[in-house]
């Protein structure tokens, strides 16, 4: 890493507690040391993390394209720390601490003194103030931190978690299919005399059948943007608020996207910007957020540094493609916060797998994971299935065993399975889960989306693109399951792969010398950084 006396550029990097959120982060870091030899970054994990964070950033740098010297000199300019203490795993609870001790840790380098890592103690050098900070979207205390301590001084960018199609249905006007739970939420609340906050729900919430129409996506039903009812909906609709508020206040926004995944949609947000204060509000489609070479390369990492966990399930992927060949296992996760509230659904899930003999990992990273001991008592004796609470994703999608990603259509998830060519069937729970699910199966055709899995008065109702709705029973979540199984292995299911495997080879042209993803890295470091 340079030292002080150096010409360096020092960029923050602060993403949000849940991991899906900070994966990308990790990928933009890798991106912005493999572009400027001079940046040097400090990234904000969180305690449970921190050790994942340093992981997946190291592999960003896969020795088939990268040299152990190149690599060595770049992961010294990326300073992973912590800023508080936890034992806690709790996405939501870490949130809150991140905020809390985020203005003193950005005060430390915003004066440009040493940092120490709050878990491991480290001491790292001083480096000059930042010259850019970029934000997780939906982390706004720490963009009002950053502006109470350096005002306009340092450029605050938004990092979106999500593609555009879904930031639109949240946060523009109506007249573009959009809630607006800014300026429309303001007004409505100013009018009755109530808060926007004590709006922001019933805002947010509010359907009535109405056609919405978002450009990019198929036309939808308000209340298809909440296909499952959920314990947590006032938590969302908080952190929705204030990223609409970080839209209004920051300075520019990186989005994990590419035009070659949303054309339309980029094209409709990118002329919403033009429209705000900022005018227009600079926009760097970034995406997709993949380590060089992602799809092409193992990522497998050395045996002296994987997790026992990450042998189970090498090990189990290795046995099933053995026994079943290749494309063979269903590769099962929601992420780090969702999971099925409807008691019996992903068993049903399961025991069609189980019948089928379709081999399958089920990931269990979520804390409202609840499983009956006949449940994995079934998984244990079918000789089938590997339950784990934490999977190396990339390393499942790019394992010949696997051919089918079964996920809730979170962001990084979907980038992940297409940049490795896998084709998924969506069970979608919110936020930009319905619109990425509906914009894959019916526009891009990489994916099945499952209806009957559907809960909660929004859920139950029918879809426009289909004019189905759920019977709300465990035997047509079972009957509808088995039937996308038999379609995996059909002609549709190879359609599908076919089409995952071309958006497998637009992500790596991306990246390329005067690909979109690496001109639009070269435009924001211009812009901000040099």
């Amino acid at each position: 890493m340079p030292d002080r006396t150096t010409d360096c550029s020092h960029v923050l990097l602060v993403p949000f507690a849940a991991f899906g959120h900070t994966r990308p982060v990790s990928a933009v870091a890798a991106r912005l040391v493999l572009e400027k030899e001079n940046v040097v970054l400090t990234f904000f994990a969180t305690p449970h993390q921190i050790e994942q964070v340093r992981k997946d950033i190291s592999n960003q740098f896969p020795e088939s394209l990268i040299s152990s010297d190149v690599k060595e000199k770049a992961l010294k300019r990326i300073r992973v720390v912590t800023t508080f203490k936890s034992t806690d795993s709790n996405d939501f609870h870490l949130s809150m601490s991140s905020s809390e001790s985020y203005p003193a840790a950005y005060e430390t380098l915003y004066r440009g003194r040493p940092f120490t890592c709050a878990t491991t103690g480290e001491v790292f050098d001083a480096v000059p103030p930042p010259v850019a900070v970029v934000i997780d979207l939906c982390a706004l205390p720490q963009l009002q931190a950053t502006r109470a301590i350096s005002g306009t001084s340092v450029p605050i960018i938004a990092i979106l978690p999500g593609p555009s199609s879904s930031f639109i249905r949240c946060f523009a006007p109506p007249t573009l299919g959009g809630i607006g739970l800014g300026k429309t939420l303001d007004d409505e609340a100013a009018r009755l005399g109530v808060s926007p906050d004590e709006l922001g729900n019933k805002l947010y919430k509010h359907t009535e059948g109405k056609i919405i129409k978002i450009a990019g996506l198929p036309d939808m039903y308000d209340y298809e943007f909440f296909p499952q009812k959920l314990p947590f909906e006032t938590f969302i609709v908080a952190i929705l608020r204030g990223a609409c508020q970080f839209v209004e206040e920051c300075d520019g926004v990186l989005i994990p996207s590419s035009h070659s995944y949303e054309d339309a949609s980029l094209n409709q947000m990118k002329s919403w910007f033009k429209t705000l204060p900022q005018n227009p509000l600079p926009l760097f489609a970034v995406g997709p957020l993949l380590p060089p070479g992602y799809g092409r390369h193992s990522i497998e990492r050395p045996e002296s540094e994987k997790s026992r966990g990450e042998r189970d399930v090498q090990a189990f992927l290795e046995e099933m493609q053995a026994k079943h060949g290749e494309r063979s296992v269903v590769f099962i996760s929601f992420g780090t916060v969702f999971w099925p509230s409807a008691p019996g659904y992903i068993d049903e899930v399961i025991n069609a797998l189980i019948d089928k003999g379709v081999p399958f990992i089920l990931c269990l990273a979520s804390p409202f994971v609840q499983l009956s001991e006949e449940f994995l008592n079934n998984v244990k004796a079918s000789g089938l299935g590997l339950m784990t609470t934490w999977a190396p994703q990339q390393y499942v999608l790019n394992h010949p065993a696997t051919g089918w990603f079964l996920t809730h259509a979170g962001n990084g998830g979907v980038t992940e399975s297409l940049g490795s060519g896998v084709p998924m069937i969506c069970w979608p729970f919110a936020i930009d889960q319905p619109t990425i699910s509906a914009h894959l199966s019916c526009n891009l055709k990489v994916a099945f989306e499952l209806v009957e899995v559907r809960t909660g008065s929004d859920g139950s109702q029918p879809m426009l693109r289909n004019g189905r709705a759920p019977k709300g029973t465990r035997e047509a979540v079972g009957e509808e399951f088995r039937q996308i199984i038999d379609a995996c292995r059909g002609e549709q299911g190879e359609e599908l792969r076919r089409n995952a495997k071309e958006f497998q080879r637009k992500f790596e042209k991306a990246w390329e010398e005067g690909g979109e993803a690496k001109q639009e890295l070269k435009a924001f470091l211009a812009r901000f950084v040099l």
